[in-house]
């Protein structure tokens, strides 16, 4: 069975905005016309059944003033199908962090999804410092290595307008593994979304506390650098991820299923990254 380890449950509002910027969808690739058709977490649950997933995991994220709020939301969504699950989401500025961690892994979820650029903070800040240590402490004292999943889009500030402090490069993706070890970390879209491809593979190199997942990079990577990233991590660190509803799954396993043949990843590893990596890393 599968586990999409990145979907999203958008609003109309965000779809629209994108529809707006054509640079940015067909620089990225997105499909905003079927994307409008996907946005009801029903339409996620059929499509599950439909392709034999076992597993959809969302990845919220929101403003400091409404996480508490934006993780009942989800999980609310996650409790009306067998097949969604969620993560929750954080922000360095909230009030009462800790006791929203706390809360989050006495809940059973063990992973927060992160965008920098959207949430408006620096990877560098005091406040980054503060929230992770306060996680990795929590996570220590309740028994539970914690999972950051971090976007990775390193062209926000030029489609968005984001602040160039904001955004979630592969030398700042590396400096948080380093610095924070007892954190396990997924960087998205195979840890750098239209990143320069010499900078991601100079910067972003193996380390025992990084994951990479796959959505969106299949459409924005070159093959040759695609499977040149599954070669230098390896399947143990390399999770499927459709980024749904901008790509469905019907067309996403068997491209990434090629890519990973094409890398010589032999069954075993194949079945490591359609689902296995994401259940141990995630304790689904």
């Amino acid at each position: 069975m599968i586990i999409d380890s990145h979907c999203h449950i958008f609003t109309h509002q965000i779809i629209d905005n994108i529809a707006r910027n054509p640079p940015l969808f067909e620089e990225l690739k997105l499909d905003v016309v079927q994307a409008r058709q996907r946005l009801e977490p029903a339409a996620l649950d059929r499509s599950a059944v439909a392709n034999n997933l076992e597993i959809c995991l969302l990845l919220p994220s929101t403003g400091p003033a409404k996480v508490k709020a934006e993780n009942d939301r989800f999980m609310k969504i996650a409790a009306k199908s067998s097949r969604l699950r969620t993560l929750a989401t954080l922000h360095p500025m909230m009030a009462d962090l800790a006791d929203e961690v706390r809360r989050v892994f006495q809940l059973g979820i063990y992973g927060f999804k992160l965008s920098s650029f959207s949430q408006r903070f620096s990877l560098c800040s005091d406040e980054i410092e503060n929230m992770l240590s306060s996680v990795e402490r929590i996570g220590s004292d309740s028994g539970i290595q914690p999972v950051m999943v971090l976007d990775t889009f390193t062209r926000a500030d030029i489609h968005f307008g984001a602040h160039r402090d904001h955004l979630t490069t592969p030398v700042k993706l590396r400096e948080l593994c380093l610095r924070h070890p007892a954190i396990r970390f997924v960087g998205s879209h195979m840890g750098g979304l239209a990143a320069d491809f010499n900078r991601l593979r100079r910067y972003l190199t193996p380390s025992a506390n990084l994951y990479l997942d796959t959505s969106n990079a299949a459409h924005t990577l070159e093959q040759a650098q695609f499977i040149e990233l599954l070669k230098t991590h390896g399947s143990s660190k390399i999770m499927f991820g459709t980024d749904w509803p901008w790509f469905h799954h019907a067309a996403e396993i068997p491209k990434i299923r090629g890519l990973l043949d094409r890398a010589g990843y032999s069954p075993v590893d194949q079945a490591a990254v359609f689902g296995e990596n994401a259940r141990k890393l995630f304790k689904l």
